[in-house]
């Protein structure tokens, strides 16, 4: 099963955003777990989610983190096995 991680990102120049994706993809990679990566830009996408700070990783309809790298807790967490 597939798991959906969407980053919601103030744009495609954003450091921070370059960087969590980088640390997922290599994590999901590591721990053979199958994900699909979607980066949201659009502002009427973030009013779905209780946050302002971005970047903001969501993984199966969960926020993980707010503005930061989730945590491997966070991620397994919201993981689908």
């Amino acid at each position: 099963m597939k798991n959906q991680i969407k980053i919601l990102s103030p744009g495609d120049g954003c450091g921070r955003t370059r960087k969590i994706i980088r640390y997922l993809e290599s994590f999901m990679a590591e721990k053979h777990i199958e994900a699909t990566f979607t980066i949201e830009t659009d502002p009427e996408e973030f009013i779905k989610y209780p946050t302002w700070l971005l970047p903001t990783i969501i993984i199966n309809g969960k926020i993980a983190a707010r503005g930061y790298k989730p945590d491997e807790h966070q991620i397994l967490k919201n993981i689908k096995t």
